[in-house]
């Protein structure tokens, strides 16, 4: 179902628009950690959104957005305009087929922001249904509706074992180190063999928490990794183990690099180049300059948990040690271990010619104390309201 606001679209909204036509961005993916960011952008800066959401938890597809956009006003103390909500799955068809009339009067662009981040799978389950069955629905959309501008959230680990990765390459015979990997990679090529008049692909690598609220909208990745630390070392008395342990634990020695990059950043960077037709056509790599060491990562994160956390009582702390962190650490954190591997260097050329005026934060351990403390404080996202975002 198609569900329209009844409030001014424009109300609140800068009279000087920056979209140039007056057809709607399609965005995919608009609960999701980037997603989220792009849809507040796109809506402050005066497009017309229309967004596809499935229902969850109860929760109609409406209702998810109203919950998003909520939280972004009561911060910024005014109200936002409202998306046409289109509910349905990606991987499905429904929606689309039903809709092709509606697409091909209203639709001029789409940002393609839905994935899954599921690092193992098979390839009738994810990662492979969202980020392949899904853009396969997608590019059906647009050959039936003849939208012909496509902007494409890939990522930057379609690199796979390269060492250093152009922002010109794709596929170059690089190997892959799980099946997100594999799954992007394929929708990439997918989507660039669609003959689009115009693509321009955004290649992020990982993305964290925001650098100046440290709201993030969803807790995979690294921080699915400091919610596992967060829960087994509470149950330890201090000082049990340490970071350089952990790492021994994952065959790693710590100067391993990893490339983090602050969602608020990302945001502003694609949104400045959707924004400009010049700079459209082009793939761009939405990569940190200077990555993070392992090492560096891993400490910031236990002293933030010893710090943080709420330890159980003394009494309870007997029953573990040492080894008991060791096993439970390894044998829940093996899904990460190629994630948390070295880095390619990423070459970023296109992107710095684009955005000289938006260079990427740097990503220290005071910038991650900052994001991983307000994980913990909003419980992993569970009282974001509590919370000023801005």
């Amino acid at each position: 179902m198609i569900s329209f606001n009844q409030r001014p679209f424009f109300q609140h909204i800068s009279t000087s628009r920056v979209n140039s036509g007056s057809g709607f961005v399609f965005l995919t993916g608009a609960t999701g950690m980037l997603g989220t960011y792009f849809l507040h952008h796109l809506l402050t800066k005066g497009y017309r959104v229309a967004v596809l959401v499935r229902p969850s938890h109860g929760n109609s597809g409406r209702k998810r957005i109203d919950s998003l956009l909520s939280l972004w006003e009561e911060n910024e103390g005014r109200e936002l305009p409202r998306p046409v909500v289109i509910e349905g799955d990606l991987s499905e068809k429904e929606w689309m087929k039903e809709r092709i009339s509606w697409f091909s009067r209203n639709v001029e662009t789409i940002i393609h922001s839905a994935a899954s981040l599921v690092f193992y799978g098979n390839e009738n389950n994810e990662p492979y249904v969202t980020n392949l069955k899904g853009i396969q629905t997608v590019l059906e959309l647009c050959e039936k509706a003849k939208i012909q501008k496509f902007h494409h959230i890939s990522t930057a680990y379609v690199a796979g074992s390269k060492r250093k990765f152009m922002e010109n390459e794709c596929d170059v015979g690089q190997n892959f180190r799980n099946d997100y990997e594999k799954s992007k990679i394929k929708a990439e090529k997918t989507v660039r063999d669609f003959g689009f008049d115009s693509l321009t692909v955004y290649r992020p690598s990982i993305v964290i928490g925001d650098s100046q609220t440290g709201y993030s909208a969803t807790f995979s990745g690294i921080y699915a990794a400091l919610k596992l630390v967060h829960t087994l070392v509470s149950r330890l008395p201090l000082g049990t183990t340490s970071a350089q342990f952990a790492l021994r634990a994952m065959g790693m020695k710590g100067h391993e690099m990893k490339n983090l990059v602050p969602v608020d950043w990302v945001t502003n960077v694609l949104i400045h180049i959707f924004s400009h037709e010049e700079f459209h056509g082009k793939t761009y790599h939405l990569t940190n300059p200077k990555p993070m060491k392992m090492m560096e990562l891993a400490q910031t994160m236990q002293e933030v948990v010893e710090y943080y956390s709420q330890f159980l009582p003394e009494s309870e702390l007997k029953r573990y040690d040492e080894n008991w962190f060791s096993i439970n650490f390894t044998g829940q954190m093996k899904l990460f271990r190629a994630y948390l591997g070295q880095d390619a260097l990423f070459d970023s050329r296109n992107t710095q010619e684009a955005v000289p005026h938006l260079p990427c934060p740097r990503v220290d351990s005071a910038m991650l104390r900052f994001l991983f403390h307000r994980a913990i404080e909003s419980r992993f996202g569970k009282c974001w309201k509590k919370l000023e975002l801005v």
